[in-house]
């Protein structure tokens, strides 16, 4: 009798524990709680606590009411220019309509394989109608919120109770095999700019170079006048020189420059073998000089002194620093100067 009691309070408890388990509920504040009795919708709960519901009889669908993300694989777009661009895009939504929802989707899985087409449609229609330039550019952003609101427009019409909160792209490229032509290309196209400024570099360095060339010449002309014009006045005033003392005393100067010439032709070890009509020989011997006696060979020297004229060298001015820059400064080029 005490076993038999002891088994049939037990199974009261056990009873008992299963009735309130399957009576009451939790909502938490993420969810949203769906009464469903022989599969039909009875009650939609949004607020969070402890509910009761028939045992046995009604079930509870708990649906989250947080944002929830769609990221579907990259896809391939035609533009509207026709060029095929990679688009990686990422779609936020949540649940606003629970009853709704749940009739058309049942589950996120569901509703994500319904919202996918959606989406991937009015991004295709969107891109369609848009050129290549828009797609990588600041433009692409407007693009992205009309596709939203047509996104929206779609749902609406599918009935799936959602709320498209925002669609971005993630990533907006070329195909491997179109971009790796288009960076040969932007290679290529840079590399002819380079050569052309390299070209242009290279005419602007050659047009220096030979403009400081034609100076250089220029210069150098310029100062090879300006030497041969000063050496000119010197030659002169040397020659102006000779031609006063040869007309003081041509016999002196003549006898001068047999002596140059005998110190110029022979050395001091060098054995002469003279005619007796020689220069050289009469010049040695004394018949060369002309004198007649040695009082008057004593004598001559001091008249000679006594005759002598001095140089006239009001004719042999030099140059001065001002008129050797006034001769360069004559013959440089007015570029130069400037």
């Amino acid at each position: 009798m005490g076993k038999t009691f002891r088994i049939g309070l037990a199974g009261v408890i056990v009873g008992v524990v299963l009735l309130v388990s399957q009576s009451l509920y939790i909502i938490d504040e993420t969810e949203t709680g769906i009464i469903l009795q022989f599969a039909e919708i009875q009650k939609v709960v949004t607020e969070p606590g402890l509910y009761v519901k028939s045992p046995f009889i009604q079930q509870v669908s708990r649906l989250d009411n947080r944002m929830l993300t769609s990221d579907t694989v990259a896809q391939e777009y035609l533009t509207a220019d026709e060029k095929r661009i990679v688009i990686d895009q990422i779609t936020r939504w949540k649940i606003v309509d629970a009853a709704q929802f749940y009739v058309a989707a049942r589950t996120e899985a569901g509703a994500r394989s319904r919202l996918e087409p959606l989406v991937l449609a009015e991004l295709r229609s969107s891109v369609a109608k848009n050129p290549y330039d828009v797609m990588i550019s600041a433009e692409r952003d407007g693009m992205m919120t009309l596709v939203k609101v047509g996104v929206q427009e779609r749902v609406n019409e599918a009935g799936l109770g959602l709320e498209i909160v925002d669609i971005r792209t993630k990533r907006a490229d070329l195909p491997q095999e179109v971009e790796e032509n288009v960076y040969l290309r932007m290679a290529s196209a840079r590399k002819v700019e380079a050569d052309r400024y390299r070209a242009q570099g290279a005419q602007a360095a050659n047009e220096i170079t030979s403009e400081t060339d034609r100076l250089v010449s220029v210069m150098r002309a310029c100062s090879g006048r300006v030497a041969e014009e000063v050496r000119g006045q010197g030659d002169a005033a040397a020659i102006a020189i000779f031609a006063q003392a040869l007309s003081q005393d041509p016999e002196f100067y003549s006898f001068n420059r047999k002596l140059e010439s005998y110190n110029n032709a022979f050395a001091e070890q060098d054995k002469l073998v003279l005619s007796t009509e020689s220069d050289y020989f009469k010049l040695l011997t004394g018949e060369g000089v002309g004198l007649s006696s040695n009082n008057e060979a004593s004598e001559i020297p001091l008249i000679a002194l006594k005759s002598v004229v001095p140089l006239d060298t009001s004719k042999f001015k030099a140059l001065s620093q001002g008129d050797v820059e006034f001769l360069i400064d004559e013959c440089i080029p007015p570029e130069i100067k400037d």
